[in-house]
């Protein structure tokens, strides 16, 4: 099996070396400090002190100990750094390519959510692809920050310190080698059972992530079916399996904390109780004892950390897992070619030319196999002119979507030249072909047979679904190579909408804008132009500017296009019907100068070991530059989200400061213990000093176990109840905004962001208040032993806390806001990649789109340097400051006596780990700031649109719609104005209008989604904004436009239209399939956001769960887009008898051919 531990391939040899000199002189400054207290102290005791020479060595060993952990945390950052942009590149690569999706599926079948509710299943979606390129590779962080350095000091810090100790007293070097083994034996033996369980909770962490991210984008659609808090149960129930498989796995690896810190205070014990032992006997100095003393947990601490570090960096081995298997699979296939032009010379005739190699059961007569072009029996082929429109021969190809029985195509064969309009009813196979032909089929999918003439590079595409990547159609335009963005925007009618929200735009906006992308890839030298229905969702005027434009291209590049409507068709100078021809006999067909090779078998399994990858070149750009928000808003953001678990928080700081004080109580104790045996006659008067040893050593292992457990139970706990906030949030505002929706958001807010704020929580609240009490313990414990070096004590800590503290904040205040930004930007960015990974590699934009990504990551690499640079800074203050104070205690101590004098150093060098706790706590507060107000807006409770209490009366009787105005938060001017109409049960009212008028605001309204700007909306005679909300989300039902498709089956995708308690049974939901001409079967598999169904059959499917609900009044959205003229009017008449006795209200470009006569229509725009 291999191991799950990162490999150290991606780290430099001069990195590891710098790390382990880096560790001699940590061990270097540990045995120089302890040296200088061990001779203060032992000089104190025999009247003779060497002030010079304690300073001395005292000064060194600080400052060479603070350098060395400056220097660790510097490099070692750097390593993290570099490694992560290497794999984020890799993975980036990966997703554009279409190979990340479905690369590791869920564990078992027990782990495949089958309840309606539950609606996505496991795999790498865009979702688990965003968290994974950012929440998991930062989970490195700890392994080569902490793992690494901690690897390297547990075989350097133990040998120097080890040697030293055997120098000074050779008794307790043997204890301590006897001891020691036991650390890493429990370290493996728990750890290899918390690796499992990490995998576990890293698997429910990609779940919940593509969970979110479907139902975020779903939201239209549940907001319609009113599931929306149906859906926040299931979520609960989602993050509720994280949360205990995540605290399983912590209660493991803090138990394996627990014994390694009981085997080291106990061995720690051993050595000190054997010291005191032989000191009252006079058979070893105090100065020997001492050093022994102060270095022997030294020895246990680098062990400690170890184990630490081993169990903390395990969510990062798991995440290096999974990049590794998405990495190591296989390359998708294509039935098309791209790269290696060659033909072979068999029998002096030149043959079909093999473009891409990809793994091939059996070749066409007269194909080159890889081999035969490696021996060179293979000559070049001639290529298409450039900038030329090509024929293009597609010869039996034969596609099956994944969960499908039968082919979409079947044996298809033809050629394609000129404007060539594939035809076909609605579900028989013209979007697969035309995928095909744009290297867009899902990497799910099988397929076989070849396509000649396609230059992949020179291919412009535009989806039935586009999906933008960028955040507005003029730099989405810009990203495809458009050299005047503005031009081609007017081309198609957007360019009102040049700097709008691509996530905002309505489908017909989208459609557009896709066809302008591809518009922009023909200006730019394409010679395939692809078009997926390019006029649907659009009015007739805006249909008529695509048309021309698509005229324009066709004497530049072969047009390719599938549509259902008649002015478009007549723009075809042929047509290719994909109607399945089992008895065609096809003419043969002649040699092509591109050509491709067959497929055979999955198209995700095509790239074996001939297969050549494709390398992605990275670009480098600008920096950023980080927005600046207001304090006020974040602390009350802050206050409001650790309220309601304060009495956990206060348990958790309250644990943290018993462990602490006990460490300090031990190390003082012992201290105490060492000296005052080497004057002590009687054994009876230090009991209990032994007694406390012991008590304080166990009190901190226990202690720190349940501080942990109890600081993280509560940030659980915080971070669950905000993140069932943030989706509610994201639920009242989203279906008015689909900038929610799309891009990643859903991804960042409630997974990246409140993963962050789970992550912080934890290493700030108990580190800040162990850090502050352990200054005021010392300082009280000093006034208590040492009255006349409290003041120094007090100065010295305060002084290195507050100046540590300054550096961290100061520097955290630019580069903390910036990761926190950055690291966003990054969520969305590769979750907006995967989901337009098709558009953007079927178009040749991969490329930049995958360097604006790393201009991101360049820019958070840049902010996490700097961040450990001035947190290594920070650190070394508080270390210098500690470790000169503990040296210099005997040389301030006057005419103390030597125990308290001792007392005093290893209370200073104690106070080490809780002062580095509180400055990097510091440290975080900017991040922890920043990430307050990001979700602040979201975590505002929205204003109700309906906030009265006067329920619906059932059935309703009409609905009225009294000179209603709309538009959307923040907009000045409305959508539309003076809508008035009037509709009652058995009635459809249908609204018109170009696209972009306002139709779809207008159902929102009508939903109660959107307030009116003006008029009102009465139900049965009472105005929505004084109804009771449920009431009516009870009576209504919306079918959106492009009405999203849940990953799972038809049956889930059904069964959602009702609650659980009232679900359709399985023939209701048959014969709600056969209405709309649906003839699959309730377990066939859809596919991501419906990829396995046409255009027709997704909105099919739609329409019937909407049919499905008990709603009385049904509105529908351009139900019948996308499908083929006979089967829409078939559908509609089904609809009309369906609908018999409800209120319909339909939106339609086309209402004379959809809706019934006697309709009410109204016109927008």
């Amino acid at each position: 099996m291999e191991s799950p531990r990162p490999d150290l391939g991606p780290v430099p040899k001069p990195a590891l070396a710098a790390l382990g000199i880096l560790a001699a002189l940590k061990a270097l400054g540990l045995v120089l400090v302890a040296g200088a207290i061990a001779a203060g102290i032992a000089g104190l005791a025999d009247g003779d002190l060497d002030a010079g020479f304690v300073a001395a060595l005292g000064s060194a060993g600080a400052i060479v100990r603070a350098l060395a952990g400056w220097g660790t945390k510097v490099v070692a950052a750097r390593v993290a750094i570099a490694v992560k942009q290497d794999l984020r590149g890799q993975l980036w690569d990966r997703i554009v390519g279409g190979d990340a999706e479905g690369a590791e599926g869920a564990d078992s079948d027990a782990d495949r959510p089958v309840d309606p509710a539950r609606i996505s299943e496991g795999s790498e979606r865009e979702g688990s692809v965003a968290v994974l390129a950012t929440d998991g590779l930062d989970d490195l962080d700890d392994y080569f920050s902490q793992s690494l350095p901690a690897m390297i000091q547990a075989v350097v810090v133990p040998l120097l310190v080890g040697a030293r100790i055997l120098g000074a007293d050779w008794l307790s070097a043997l204890i301590i080698v006897l001891t020691i083994p036991l650390v890493p034996l429990f370290m493996i033996l728990i750890g290899k059972h918390t690796q499992e369980k990490t995998d576990e909770a890293t698997g429910s962490l990609a779940r919940l992530a593509n969970h979110l991210t479907e139902l975020a984008r779903g939201l239209p659609v549940l907001v319609g079916l009113g599931r929306v808090e149906e859906q926040s149960r299931a979520l609960g129930d989602i993050q509720g399996e994280y949360r205990r498989r995540t605290q399983i796995t912590l209660r493991t690896a803090f138990l394996s904390a627990l014994a390694l810190e009981l085997i080291s205070t106990i061995s720690v014990a051993l050595v000190a109780v054997v010291l005191g032992l032989r000191l009252m006997n006079g058979t070893v100095g105090l100065e020997a004892a001492l050093l022994a003393l102060i270095l022997a947990p030294e020895c246990f601490q680098a062990m400690r950390e170890l184990g630490s570090a081993f169990h903390s960096s395990q969510n990062g081995a798991s995440a290096l897992a999974r990049v590794k298997r998405i990495l190591g699979g296989a390359r998708r296939g294509d039935v098309r070619g791209a790269r290696l032009n060659v033909v072979a010379r068999q029998g002096g005739s030149a043959v079909r030319a093999l473009t891409r190699p990809v793994p091939v059961t059996r070749l066409p007569e007269g194909f080159p196999s890889l081999s035969e072009v490696v021996a060179q029996l293979a000559e070049p082929g001639e290529r298409t002119a450039e900038h030329a429109p090509t024929t293009i021969v597609v010869h039996e190809l034969w596609v099956r979507h994944e969960g499908r029985e039968s082919p979409t195509l079947e044996r298809f064969s033809a050629q394609i030249g000129g404007i060539t309009a594939v035809s076909g009813p609605s579900g028989s196979g013209k979007s697969t072909l035309l995928k095909a032909l744009a290297g867009a089929l899902p990497s799910s999918a099988h397929a076989s047979g070849w396509i000649v003439g396609v230059d992949a590079e020179r291919t412009a595409y535009a989806p039935q679904t586009p999906r933008a990547f960028t955040a507005t159609p003029w730099d989405e335009l810009a990203l495809y190579g458009a050299e005047d963005p503005g031009a081609l925007l007017a081309e198609v009618g957007l360019e009102r909408r040049a700097d709008a929200a691509t996530a905002e735009l309505s489908p017909g906006e989208q459609r557009r804008l896709a066809v302008a992308r591809a518009l922009a890839r023909v200006d730019d030298g394409a010679t395939l132009l692809i078009l997926d229905e390019p006029t649907a969702h659009l009015d007739r005027e805006s249909a008529e500017l695509v048309r021309d434009a698509i005229r324009c291209r066709a004497k530049r590049a072969t047009v390719v296009l599938a549509t259902h409507e008649p002015e478009t068709l007549a723009l075809a100078d042929r047509i290719v019907g994909v109607a399945p021809l089992a008895d065609e006999v096809l003419a043969p067909i002649a040699p092509a100068p591109v050509g491709v090779p067959l497929s055979t078998g999955p198209i995700k399994i095509a790239g074996g070991p001939e297969s050549q990858a494709i390398e992605l070149p990275k670009l480098r750009g600008p920096g950023h530059r980080a927005l600046s928000r207001e304090g006020a808003r974040a602390r009350r953001e802050i206050a409001s989200l650790l309220r309601p678990d304060a009495l956990r928080w206060a348990l958790g700081a309250l644990l943290a400061f018993v462990t602490t004080g006990m460490g300090l109580a031990l190390t003082a104790v012992s201290g105490w213990l060492i000296v005052r045996s080497s004057i002590e006659e009687f054994i009876m008067y230090l009991l209990v000093a032994i007694v406390g040893v012991r008590f304080f050593g166990i009190g901190r292992a226990v202690s720190r176990y349940a501080e942990r457990l109890a600081t993280h139970a509560a940030s659980f706990s915080t971070v669950d109840r905000l993140r069932l906030k943030l989706w509610r949030g994201v639920a009242a505002r989203g279906a008015g905004s689909r900038r929610l929706l799309e891009g990643g958001s859903p991804v960042d807010y409630l997974v990246t962001i409140a993963d962050d704020l789970r992550d912080q929580l934890p290493r700030i609240i108990p580190a800040l208040v162990a850090g502050l009490l352990a200054i005021v313990g010392i300082v009280v414990t000093t006034a208590l032993v040492a009255p006349g070096l409290a003041v120094p004590v007090a100065l010295a800590l305060v002084f290195a806390t507050a100046l540590g503290s300054a550096i961290a904040v100061w520097a955290a205040r630019g580069s903390m806001r910036t990761r926190v930004k950055e690291r966003s930007a990054l969520a969305r960015g590769t979750a907006s990649l995967a989901l337009a990974a098709d558009d953007l590699r079927a178009n040749g934009r991969a490329v930049p789109a995958i360097a604006r990504l790393d201009r991101a990551a360049d820019r958070l690499a840049r902010a996490e340097r700097g961040s450990a640079w001035c947190a290594g800074l920070a650190d070394a203050v508080v270390v210098l400051a500690c470790s000169a104070l503990a040296a210099g205690a005997p040389l301030l101590a006057g005419g103390l006596a030597a125990e308290f004098a001792c007392v005093v150093a290893l209370l200073a060098l104690a106070a080490v780990e809780p002062l580095t706790g509180l400055v990097g706590a510091c440290h975080r507060l900017p991040a922890l700031r920043e990430l307050a107000l990001r979700i602040a807006p979201l975590a505002e409770d929205p204003t109700p649109v309906m906030t009265g209490e006067t329920p619906i009366p059932r059935p309703v009787s009409s609905v009225v719609l009294d000179d209603v105005a709309a538009a959307y938060p923040g907009q000045a001017v409305p959508v539309f104005r003076h809508v008035s109409g009037e509709v009652a049960p058995g009635e459809w009212l249908v609204v018109s209008g170009p696209s972009g008028s306002g139709k779809s605001t207008l159902l929102s309204v009508l939903m109660g989604s959107l307030a009116a700007a003006e008029g009102a909306v009465y139900a049965s005679g009472i105005s929505l904004a004084r109804a009771e909300a449920d009431s009516w989300r009870d009576a209504v039902a919306w079918c959106p436009q492009d009405a999203y498709v849940f990953d799972s089956r038809i049956r889930a995708n059904l069964a959602i239209a009702r609650s659980r308690e009232n679900a359709p049974t399985d023939d209701e939901m048959t014969d709600a399939l056969a209405r709309v001409g649906l003839s699959l079967g309730l377990d066939t598999r859809v596919g991501a956001g419906g990829s396995a169904l046409s255009g027709g059959e997704r909105q099919r499917l739609a329409v019937a769960r909407a049919l499905l609900t008990s709603a009385e009044v049904i509105l529908l959205d351009e139900p019948a887009a996308h499908l083929d003229r006979p089967t829409a009017e078939a559908m509609m008449a089904d609809i009309r008898r369906a609908t018999a006795d409800r209120i319909v209200v339909l939106v339609s470009h086309r209402p004379d051919a959809q809706a019934p006569e006697g309709a009410t229509v109204i016109s927008l725009g």
